[in-house]
């Protein structure tokens, strides 16, 4: 893919990516941003919509959310359960890479509308994000987390914090979709109250 010399404070884009505590790791999550950010069309994560059918919610908004979801449903989960000790580190940085590929997988299209890219047609969400990931050091645990959030990819979830971001992200899309009264991922047809 074409590099771009195009750069942005992920620490202010993301400010929850703070709290991943393993300095390398948090370094290594800001480096795939700023990759695929250089191979895409947008100028910002926030420029990209998370979803070509839902286009005024960026990116960079529907992974601030998640992350704030993820941090507190993985408080709750491990009050209510004192045997589960989640891996923060490793969840949120699944959270913030989990969507990284639709830099590249979403573009500007006629008269700026969102729509999919040629490489969203060519290979399922998250892989490539996962590719990017391992090209950036992060371990192969943390790449399961990107793979397995979507359906798409095949790969089964094969952490709790793989499971936990896998259903948040598809019940924050669904609540959405409903509020809009889209059709639900979960029902992969008919649309929401029919």
């Amino acid at each position: 893919m074409p590099q771009r010399l195009k750069r942005f404070d992920c620490a202010s884009t993301f400010p929850a990516m703070k709290k991943i505590e393993n300095r390398k790791l948090r370094q290594a999550v800001a480096a795939v941003w700023q990759r695929a950010l250089a191979e895409s069309a947008w100028k910002h994560p926030a420029d990209c919509p998370f979803n070509p059918a839902l286009p005024d919610i960026s990116l960079m908004s529907h992974v601030n959310c998640l992350a704030e979801l993820a941090l507190a449903a993985a408080e709750v989960l491990e009050k209510c359960n004192p045997e589960l000790k989640l891996e923060r580190d490793h969840l949120l940085a699944g959270v913030f890479l989990h969507d990284v590929s639709k830099l590249v997988e979403v573009e500007p299209g006629p008269g700026g509308r969102p729509q999919f890219s040629e490489l969203s047609g060519l290979m399922p969400h998250a892989a490539y994000g996962a590719f990017l990931a391992l090209q950036e050091g992060l371990n192969v645990k943390v790449a399961n987390i990107i793979l397995s959030h979507s359906r798409l990819t095949g790969a089964k979830p094969g952490t709790p914090e793989a499971v936990l971001l896998h259903y948040l992200d598809y019940g924050l899309a669904d609540v959405l979709r409903a509020h809009r009264r889209l059709d639900l991922i979960m029902l992969q047809g008919p649309k929401f109250g029919r």
